[in-house]
């Protein structure tokens, strides 16, 4: 008998998705009936619109706001995010949409998982919850007793969770779950060439994740002042921004390339020497798993302003605090500490996850 899985996670950005169908398809591999159900394709308008509207409309446009809604004890003190007839409406979502009958749900989300979690509680299930952190930082609303494992990015968050009270069996430091391209060895100058692009030249990577968000277009201004470096700037699903480096791109043709979304960023990377961009905990590990050196632009206060000091503090990345910065940084010597990243991390991941799964069995 092979377990009913369901994936869940939350779309506040391209990560947490990610994260959710590489363990979906290496899961279902191993047997499970296993699905990915995001969360705004059926919970409440209404919570939609708040928590991922909200989130969107705060963190991008009103950043001060978000940093202190995310410091401050107001939610931690509630316990939980959604108000109590909210949570309330969305438990019920989650039993018409079927995942009341799982053997294992897996969140990759913090709101993904405090739906679940809620669930669990009122209605006493067996079900077995597991939490993929993708962010090098525990919010203390993380720690729920519902959960049964959390597999994190790094053992330096282990101390974090026990002192939230959290087993440390329920613990496992497994690394993000990156796709193997992103450890794979490659051949930068073959991919290069294959991209037409300068063999002579150094090359630089730019995004914002999949949103394209942060001071991209400010990076570029600043590199192309440099006149030994070709860009590639990853606009992702930022149209506004892709359409006003266009002057830019046809000025300087030979050595800026604006692409859109794209699904083959471990290629990129393996043909670039640098990569700049927002502090996705995601997308940095990813630069990290390739051994790429990283410079980390301005970015979301929260979580991603916890990952870039996480990873700096540890003397993996570079922190730019302006775009102006860009130069002086790239024109000193790259740090030269270690990246101690757990390896494998999907497989890892994954192994965990099934046997779980196969215990509720």
């Amino acid at each position: 008998m092979n377990p009913r899985t369901a994936l869940l996670s939350y779309a506040l950005g391209t990560g947490h998705r990610r994260v959710a169908e590489l363990v979906q398809d290496r899961l279902a591999s191993l047997g499970h009936a296993c699905e990915h159900r995001p969360l705004e394709e059926w919970v409440p308008w209404e919570y939609d619109a708040l928590f991922r509207s909200g989130y969107l409309l705060l963190a991008l446009r009103f950043p001060k706001v978000w940093d202190y809604m995310y410091e401050s004890s107001f939610f931690i003190r509630r316990g939980k995010l959604a108000l109590p007839g909210m949570g309330g409406r969305v438990i019920r979502r989650f039993e018409r949409a079927g995942l009341s009958e799982c053997d294992l749900v897996v969140a990759t989300q913090y709101n993904a998982m405090e739906v679940a979690a809620d669930w669990k509680r009122a209605s006493g299930s067996p079900l077995k919850l597991a939490v993929v952190i993708t962010d090098y930082d525990v919010y203390p609303l993380w720690a729920r007793p519902e959960v049964d494992l959390y597999l994190i990015p790094h053992a330096d968050l282990v101390p974090v969770l026990t002192n939230l009270g959290v087993a440390q069996e329920r613990i496992a430091p497994t690394g993000i779950p990156v796709a193997p391209a992103f450890e794979a060895r490659h051949d930068g100058l073959s991919i290069r060439a294959k991209l037409g692009l300068d063999l002579s030249r150094p090359t630089a990577l730019i995004f914002g994740g999949g949103i394209g968000a942060g001071p991209l277009r400010e990076a570029v201004e600043a590199l192309l002042e440099l006149g030994e470096w070709q860009l590639l700037v990853v606009c992702g699903l930022n149209e506004k921004l892709r359409r006003s480096l266009t002057g830019a791109a046809q000025k300087h043709s030979d050595r800026l390339r604006v692409l859109g979304f794209r699904s083959d960023m471990a290629l990129l990377m393996a043909a670039s020497d640098v990569v700049v961009t927002k502090g996705g905990g995601l997308s940095l590990s990813e630069a990290l798993y390739m051994g790429k050196r990283v410079v980390a632009l301005p970015s979301l206060p929260g979580q991603e302003r916890a990952n870039i000091a996480f990873m700096a503090e540890r003397g993996w990345i570079s922190i730019c605090e302006n775009p102006r910065q860009l130069r002086r940084i790239l024109k000193a010597p790259p740090a030269d500490s270690p990246v101690c990243l757990p390896p494998a991390p999907l497989e890892a991941a994954v192994g965990r996850l099934d046997a779980l799964a196969r215990s509720a069995l």
